[in-house]
């Protein structure tokens, strides 16, 4: 009795199996005929539910935050140079009335947090000294993550980066 090698019969297998799947697989296409003659039907295709803001227009509240991150990124720059920021955005302070991307992003609680950031800008912007603008700085990137924290956390690893060390 010839008796074949184990990985042979693996391999054989395997071959076989992949040849198997591979058959099966293109047999069924969406709205081919059925093996009764009666197209199947083509499944619609569900919209699109995750928002990309690459391709989507941002809600009002993700457009404002964009916007602060822009602002912030450029005072972290002015301020890691020894320069105070004069930056001054007036777009922030409809935060606590813009529409969220999904309700659940702005609770009861997101008042007194984005009145709280209100207050720390414009700390910020009444500084007289680099020194303190940067402690008003970053107190208001504290207050971005703790808000961040509860309501929309996504963005708190770039958050982060917003520090003047």
């Amino acid at each position: 009795m010839n008796v074949l090698p184990m990985h042979k019969i693996i391999t054989l297998t395997s071959i076989l199996a992949l040849i198997t799947i591979a058959s099966c697989a293109g047999s069924e296409e969406e709205g081919a005929p059925k093996q009764n003659g009666t197209p199947e039907p083509q499944e619609e295709k569900a919209p699109k539910q995750n928002w990309t803001p690459a391709l989507d227009e941002p809600s009002e509240l993700a457009q404002i935050m964009q916007d602060m991150h822009v602002e912030a990124s450029k005072r972290k720059t002015s301020l890691e140079s020894g320069v105070l920021d004069t930056t001054i955005s007036e777009t922030l302070f409809a935060m606590i009335t813009a529409q969220p991307t999904k309700p659940h992003m702005k609770g009861e609680g997101f008042e007194p947090y984005a009145k709280s950031f209100i207050g720390i800008y414009n700390q910020i912007h009444g500084a007289k000294k680099v020194s303190v603008q940067i402690q008003a700085h970053n107190n208001m990137v504290d207050a971005c993550i703790a808000c961040h924290t509860q309501f929309c956390d996504g963005p708190i690893s770039r958050i982060k980066k917003l520090y003047v060390r």
